[in-house]
């Protein structure tokens, strides 16, 4: 067992390249137990949009006050005690066929992922109509079968309630919500307890009623997204992080001392005041490591550097989606959440609804609509059309060119959505293959699933498996 000096001297000599912004947890991790960490910030992985002065977060759903992990970093950077709920607000259904613009339909009372408590509800009703409604009523009056535990979502919803629930309540809501159809999605995580609920209640409906509308905890914001980036920043100034901001490593390979990473020549990758962390006074061409963590945004760039030194199980990630946030005068959709039936544009959210904190940062009459289309090679000006013009179809009333204060159009990375079948088992596969690989780590949201609390997760424990390796030696090594 060796002492704790030895140890300290160990961490010291380990050299650590964490490449991409969305690793700055990462170095965090490796940083604080004395190792030399480099992060190359070459993207804006976790930075929050600028609207005409206005920091507004892309993620518009916060993270469940149960994510430990999350939580307790954020206790760490001192910034805990800046987290709000967000709120409680209705959400709707748009484009019905045969419905006035702007005419919306509320999800069902208290509905999981769509699937209504009540096949009787009006606002279900609408959508599946008499016909959907009847069949869905079945459900719960037939003898009960073998109840088992189905965890495709439409092969649940189809079996128990029929098509129409399927197709009109509960696949705009996925696509919406995770960008998933329905038979993509785990029942399990989801929707944790509602196969146990159906297995007590004999119906599906019965289930959702059991369950009370709340699948999950509630969801926390921090009240200034900004405050996380620079907390962050701080936190690795104090360990000593040299941040090169704006390089991107384009090789990477393997030396008999480690690693090599190649990086670009950016003209002005010294300059890392945005990062406010230390850089280098000479950019170099190369980075030599003990430690490498790959951590890059998408799935494409972490295959491209990894090519050749791990073989990686075939691409898992879904494809990427568009987010375009609109800072607008005059336009309340007074609604929290708005579910588009059809077409590219998959969800409408009034961020200033649900983020107290945001409504207070605007001028009076003003809201921040954050819209979420299916990805698309077509340039942002097309893109923020196509948005804008689905909000006035939410609103009843077209935005003019002098209602919109400012527009941003935000590509998400494809992820494996962590509410995907078997999603769970891909990522374990992924990092099976690079953990074999000595010194080598592999985190991003593409891999975690995209929402913050799991990229963090996900980094927390890469870098604390990583680091257990380099430092211990393995089974065998000399500090085992």
């Amino acid at each position: 067992m060796p002492d704790a000096a030895d140890l300290v001297a160990h961490a010291r000599e380990t050299r650590v390249v964490v490449i991409g912004r969305a690793g700055a947890v990462a170095a965090l991790e490796c940083a604080k137990v004395g190792m030399a960490v480099t992060l190359l910030a070459d993207d804006a992985a976790s930075a929050p949009v600028d609207l005409a002065g206005v920091a507004v977060d892309v993620d518009v759903d916060g993270f469940p006050a149960d994510s430990a992990v999350l939580r307790g970093l954020l206790d760490e950077l001192g910034i805990g005690d800046r987290l709000g709920p967000i709120a409680a607000a209705a959400s709707w259904y748009a484009g019905a066929t045969g419905a006035a613009a702007g005419d919306a339909i509320p999800l069902p009372a208290g509905a999981i992922l769509g699937i209504p408590a009540n096949p009787w509800d009006p606002a279900a009703r609408r959508l599946i109509g008499w016909r959907g409604t009847w069949r869905a009523y079945l459900d719960s009056v037939r003898p009960p079968l073998t109840i088992g535990r189905e965890r495709n979502l439409d092969a649940l919803v189809r079996s128990r309630m029929g098509d129409r629930v399927a197709e009109r309540l509960v696949a705009p809501v996925t696509r919406a919500r995770f960008g998933l159809e329905p038979g993509d999605v785990d029942v399990e995580v989801a929707a944790p307890g509602l196969n146990t609920a159906l297995t007590r209640t004999g119906s599906l409906s019965g289930a959702v009623a059991a369950l009370g509308g709340t699948p999950g905890p509630p969801a926390l914001a921090l009240d200034e997204p900004e405050a996380w980036d620079a907390a962050l920043a701080d936190r690795l100034r104090d360990l000593d992080v040299e941040v090169l901001a704006g390089r991107r490593a384009t090789a990477l390979a393997r030396t008999n001392a480690g690693w090599r990473v190649t990086l670009d020549a950016a003209a002005d990758a010294g300059d890392g005041a945005g990062d406010g962390a230390g850089t280098a006074a000479t950019p170099p061409a190369a980075l030599e490591a003990d430690v490498v963590v790959v951590a890059v945004a998408e799935e494409s760039a972490a295959r491209a550097l990894l090519e050749g030194i791990v073989d990686l199980p075939a691409p898992a990630a879904e494809a990427p989606r568009d987010v375009v946030l609109l800072r607008v005068r005059g336009a309340d959709l007074g609604r929290g959440e708005v579910i588009p039936l059809s077409g590219e544009v998959h969800r409408i959210v009034d961020a200033t609804t649900v983020l107290p904190s945001l409504a207070a940062r605007v001028a009076a009459g003003e809201r921040i609509l954050h819209v979420t289309l299916a990805g698309s090679d077509a340039d942002d000006g097309a893109v923020i059309d196509a948005a804008c013009a689905a909000a006035s179809a939410a609103l009843a009333a077209a935005l003019r060119p002098e209602d919109v204060v400012d527009a941003r159009r935000v590509r998400l990375p494809g992820t494996i959505p962590r509410v995907r079948a078997g999603a769970e088992a891909d990522a374990a596969a992924v990092h099976d293959a690079v953990a074999a690989v000595p010194g080598l780590a592999l985190t991003g949201p593409w891999l975690s699933g995209g929402a913050r609390a799991d990229a963090v997760a996900d980094a927390v424990a890469e870098a604390a498996r990583v680091r257990r390796d380099v430092l211990w030696g393995g089974a065998d090594g000399p500090y085992a």
